[in-house]
């Protein structure tokens, strides 16, 4: 997701996530998670995202994001809310829908996967992505295969194209959800930069950015299964 305005900061937060569009699958409760995460600018709240990740039967895993920020910069007042849902089956994107209002801006953007890539289309123009692409929620790492090298990434919530390299920094011992754990940090450079950090399930439980200057965190309060 990415927020744009003037005099006021940048930032892309929780864009991305899936909802399978086919028929007669059932998911079962132990195959269903809910990640509630608590957004914060220059150290304050800013608002909230709840993640719910579901696999289902036939292999693929199911996303569904619902974002919603308020941020106040001297007496302007910035508001964005964001609907993504994603599907994904063997590390490949399959589907992607999202619907944004980024202060008063609105984005539409869908993706298909096909023979020679995934297929996206951003406010009804429409163009071919490769077949690997990440999308910017980062919700759990991409494959391995293709970590070592450049990693094309879309910009779920308004359609850009990035790319960035992904850096193993080590591990690291930070508060999750009230309690300490171990996580595996890992760090992007390239069109974006941030710190991410995933527990030991590959879950992503912290993410910390800068946009002008705004130092952003998005990390995880509460997770129910």
């Amino acid at each position: 997701m990415a927020w744009e305005r003037p005099n006021a900061a940048r930032w892309q937060v929780c864009a991305g996530l899936a909802l399978l569009i086919t028929g007669g699958t059932t998911v079962r409760a132990a195959d269903s998670e809910t990640r509630e995460f608590a957004i914060l600018v220059d150290g304050k709240p800013a608002g909230t995202a709840n993640m719910t990740i579901e696999k289902k039967d036939d292999g693929s895993t199911v996303v569904a994001c619902d974002t919603n920020v308020t941020v106040r910069v001297l007496i302007k007042k910035y508001v964005y809310t964001c609907q993504t849902r994603e599907v994904w089956k063997d590390g490949r994107l399959q589907q992607l829908s999202s619907r944004c209002n980024d202060d008063g801006k609105q984005y539409e953007v869908s993706g298909a996967a096909q023979a020679d890539g995934v297929r996206v289309r951003v406010n009804g123009r429409e163009r071919t992505v490769k077949p690997e692409v990440w999308l910017s929620s980062y919700w759990t790492l991409p494959d391995p295969k293709i970590r070592a090298g450049v990693v094309p990434v879309l910009d779920s919530d308004n359609g850009r194209d990035l790319q960035v390299r992904i850096q193993h920094i080590g591990e690291a011992q930070i508060a999750v959800a009230g309690q300490m754990q171990n996580v595996h940090h890992y760090r992007l450079t390239g069109t974006v930069g941030a710190e991410l950090y995933y527990d030991a399930s590959g879950r992503l439980v912290r993410r910390e950015w800068v946009e002008e200057g705004h130092p952003t965190v998005m990390e995880l309060t509460r997770l129910r299964r």
